[in-house]
């Protein structure tokens, strides 16, 4: 949203404002996200449906932006093999370095599947796990991100001041909020397996009543692609050109969490050798 329009944002939903919940924790929903790829070398146009259940997300505690802070990482719940430090995504756009309240979230499991196709999309220990020889090489990723790991951020909308004290604090600002991610996915297809060096990001979008968000997770929600094309390359040849271009997403949720017996945290993940392999990238 254009810093133009965000005072008649802000005067139209003042009902909407709200203090960001005071800790960090872990959220579940199901998820449904479209996904359209073109192949360089035939120009073929692949367009999946992935649906998940249980997607999991973690946040971090409010805090104010600090850039300092934020460059040394923040503490964020999240499982082993995952590193419990969460970043401001590389190349976020400069809208979301505002002097006011924010959590930064990640990506703990989204382990997505096209019905159809069979296909699949992987992020966070999908992506670990089956594939930790690309999720821990850093050197394949543009920002030099330490692995495939993917960030978050909401941000407050407004930037009041604490009446009595005259100052900014945490509590000063909360919802309305905007939001989006920094995503590294594996996309697996009948074309080959893909996964992508530059992060797609994906930014919540206004839902029908104009707003954005005033929770989280910021149910129902829509986040769409905003810095393609990203090219995608080939697992099995990942310092190789790119192989595929991805032109379209987005991401919606699905409703409340569905059980499943298949997905974190109702199945362990094999953390000692994905250790191993992430210790073999990291030290040689």
């Amino acid at each position: 949203m254009e810093p133009s329009k965000l005072s008649e944002y802000i005067d139209q939903h003042r009902n909407d404002v709200s203090k960001f919940n005071p800790s960090g924790a872990i959220y579940f929903m199901d998820g449904y996200s479209d996904a359209t790829l073109i192949i360089k070398k035939s120009g073929e146009r692949l367009h999946f449906k992935f649906w998940d259940r249980n997607t999991s997300i973690s946040a971090t505690a409010p805090m104010l932006y600090n850039k300092t802070e934020l460059e040394k990482g923040i503490y964020i719940p999240v499982p082993p093999p995952l590193e419990a430090t969460a970043f401001l995504p590389n190349n976020t756009p400069d809208r979301y370095k505002q002097d006011t309240t924010m959590h930064l979230m990640q990506v703990i499991s989204m382990n997505m599947l096209d019905k159809d196709t069979k296909c699949k999309l992987l992020i966070g220990l999908p992506y670990a796990e089956q594939f930790p020889e690309i999720f821990y090489d850093s050197s394949l990723f543009e920002d030099a991100s330490k692995d495939a790991s993917s960030y978050g951020i909401v941000q407050s909308l407004t930037q009041f001041v604490n009446p009595v004290t005259k100052k900014k604090e945490v509590d000063s600002n909360g919802y309305p909020a905007r939001s989006m991610f920094g995503i590294y996915h594996i996309i697996e297809t009948h074309a080959g397996t893909f996964f992508n060096k530059r992060a797609t990001q994906m930014e919540l979008q206004p839902g029908d009543d104009g707003k954005l968000a005033r929770n989280l997770p910021p149910i129902p929600f829509n986040y769409n692609l905003i810095n393609g094309p990203i090219e995608l390359f080939d697992v099995k040849d990942p310092k190789g050109p790119p192989v595929a271009d991805l032109v379209a997403a987005h991401h919606n949720d699905a409703g409340p969490a569905t059980l499943v017996n298949d997905a974190w945290p109702y199945r362990s993940i094999d953390v000692n050798s994905i250790d191993k392999v992430k210790h073999k990238k990291r030290n040689g």
